[in-house]
């Protein structure tokens, strides 16, 4: 059965690929355009890309081997990345990178690249992660339109003539990790980066007169001091003096006649001319609220302290919604009426590493089962984190927290809630770029819209790993060997397999209405662990029906209710390394879900979440998005 479904899961990405792959020819003249017009726009005195670049065969994949070019497949046109770092190449920056749609990744540092960087750089490299310019002859000043190359990580600009300042926009390039303006001619305030990664003093040394962030505290400006003598002042003082009292009696005296005539002819309506200006104003207003919603839906959007305080009445108590470990979560209602969740961070520094974290992790995830983050503020000592507002409440108040016969959730929607959560595990898990490991994952932190789709919240303990190994831990070293499970060392396996295994006791709470502290009772009393517990409900009928969820029993679900516990049992396994994948249990619940129409079709889902399968618990196939 699990060979069959990852023989399916790999047959789906090959059928999902296969539209890129016909397309490739279409996108191939653009990106030869884009090589030609740099080879062109550049001297090539010592020939490293003339003899290199020929075009004579323009095949699928020919130009993946050009000197510098670097494509996203091997037989595949489309160029990713173009790194011509010290070949000594003359000119001004190759404004035809912009025919290169899909770049990645530009390196041109270390040649005699001159002029300025184009004011319009957001739109020759829309998409670009890597950007080196350093060791060049660049001048002119930085283009505030850098912030808005939103998936920048690497950034280096340094030993160069930049002047002025470096635009404060660049701060909103939350993925930045690599920053660098060393030896360059600029000044004034540093941005105020947003990045868990802090920007060290020596990216900045060698210019004229930065300050702020990591460097000295910016000066104020001393007001002007006027070095004129008495006799001076009072002659030029008295000369204003006279012209402005002849200006102002004569401009009086002509309004005075001019009104009396006026008032002749047309007398003015007052009422009506106050009340058209504040038409004008509640239009402007709506517009501009409008506005802002967009923004928040769009991207991560800084919003300002006083508007928050606004939207969540002074943080009243009528609007908290509940208490974290590192914040209060408030309900905060703009004046159109469009609600949202704002949780207000202790006052601590020891939280700041939380708030880099969490803004950083949520604004590169965009899954319908992972909670949105929509905007943050962070003023003075103040740190807030503005998210989506989810009506429904968590999984634990419906499962655990009333009686009332209106919470009761039908067995359709909890597997529904089952696959949601499966689901945004799996992106978390599987994403091509990095990936996200809850590590407190519970059903307090599962969030239920009013359809009941179940949305991951709560990372404030999460870490984030990269391909190569570790990259995150939002935590102190102290704690870490705290987050492996099964004190197994710090291994990759382990982490994914600790969400897995949280993931199982949620199943049990579907199945059984219970808390985890309540499951956890029942299997001591059997003075097993939780897989022999299991093993005991599964071969003895009527003992699981004590446990099961009352409102399930009788109801036509027993088949189902003993799959979910199996698969439950399969992820609380002693044994990590024999626990699936999060994306193999979303194939596994998905088939449930079936017979209540609880499953998307699984091409958009991969595409949605840049997930991949796994061919064994460590081997990923990557699935590119589009």
């Amino acid at each position: 059965m699990v060979l069959n479904s990852r023989a399916l899961v790999l047959l789906h990405i090959l059928v999902w690929s296969l539209p890129d792959t016909l397309t490739l020819s279409s996108g191939t003249p653009s990106d030869i355009s884009c090589l030609k017009s740099i080879r062109d726009s550049l001297e090539d005195p010592l020939n490293h890309i003339a003899t290199s670049w020929t075009f004579n065969n323009l095949t699928e994949g020919s130009i993946c081997g050009y000197v510098g070019v670097s494509c996203w497949y091997v037989f595949d046109n489309r160029v990713r990345g173009v790194q011509l770092a010290n070949m000594g190449l003359k000119g001004k920056f190759p404004r035809g990178l912009v025919d290169c749609s899909e770049l990645r990744i530009l390196d041109l540092s270390g040649n005699a690249i001159s002029g300025s960087i184009p004011l319009d750089i957001n739109e020759i490299l829309p998409a670009v992660e890597v950007l080196k310019l350093s060791n060049n002859s660049l001048s002119g000043e930085i283009p505030s339109s850098m912030g808005n190359c939103s998936n920048l990580e690497v950034l280096i600009l340094d030993n160069n003539r930049l002047t002025g300042q470096i635009p404060q926009q660049l701060n909103q390039l939350i993925r930045l990790e690599v920053f660098s303006v060393a030896n360059n001619l600029l000044s004034g305030p540093v941005p105020d980066f947003v990045s868990f990664t802090a920007i060290k003093p020596e990216r900045y040394v060698n210019n004229s007169g930065l300050c702020g962030g990591p460097l000295e505290y910016c000066r104020k400006k001393h007001r002007w001091r006027f070095e004129i003598s008495f006799r001076s002042g009072f002659v030029v003082g008295f000369v204003v003096f006279a012209f402005s009292y002849t200006a102002f009696f004569t401009y009086y005296f002509n309004l005075c006649v001019g009104s009396n005539k006026r008032n002749k002819i047309m007398p003015t309506n007052t009422t009506e001319l106050t009340a058209t200006r504040k038409n004008i104003a509640e239009k402007v207003d709506q517009v501009t609220q409008l506005m802002k919603i967009s923004q928040l839906g769009k991207k991560v959007t800084r919003v300002s302290f006083a508007e928050l305080k606004e939207a969540t009445g002074n943080f009243s108590r009528h609007n908290y919604i509940g208490l974290g470990k590192i914040g209060i979560m408030y309900k905060a209602m703009l004046p159109n009426g469009y609600p949202l969740a704002v949780k207000r961070l202790y006052e601590s520094q020891s939280f700041e590493k939380q708030f880099k974290f969490e803004l950083s992790t949520l604004a590169r995830l965009r899954h319908n089962n992972i909670i949105s983050l929509l905007g943050y503020c962070r003023e003075r000592k103040e740190m807030l984190l503005v998210y989506q507002y989810i009506s429904n409440g968590n999984l634990y108040g419906w499962l655990h927290a009333g009686k009332d016969k209106d919470t009761i959730l039908d067995w359709p929607s909890r597997i529904k809630i089952a696959i949601g959560i499966a689901r945004g595990l799996a992106c978390l898990h599987h994403n091509c770029h990095f990936s996200v490991v809850h590590l407190s994952l519970s059903s307090n932190a599962i969030l239920l819209d009013q359809n009941f789709e179940a949305k991951i919240s709560n990372f404030g303990e999460a870490i984030i790993l990269k391909p190569g190994g570790l990259m995150f831990v939002n935590s102190s070293d102290n704690d870490l060997s705290n987050k492996v499970f099964d004190g197994s060392g710090v291994r990759e396996l382990d982490f994914y397999k600790k969400d897995v295994y949280d993931f199982g006791i949620l199943l049990l709470e579907l199945i059984t209405g219970k808390a985890p502290i309540q499951i956890n009772n029942y299997s001591n009393h059997l003075d097993g662990s939780y897989v022999d517990w299991i093993t005991c409900l599964l071969t003895c009928p009527s003992l699981m029906c004590n446990f099961i969820d009352k409102s399930l029993i009788g109801l036509g679900f027993d088949n189902e209710l003993f799959q979910l516990l199996r698969i439950a049992s399969a992820c609380i396994n002693p044994l990590s390394c024999q626990r699936p994948t999060t994306l193999e249990l979303y194939h596994a619940i998905s088939i449930l879900g079936e017979n209540y129409g609880h499953i998307n079709n699984d091409a958009e889902i991969l595409r949605q979440s840049e997930i991949a399968t796994a061919s064994t618990s460590i081997e990923i196939v990557e699935v590119e998005s589009t």
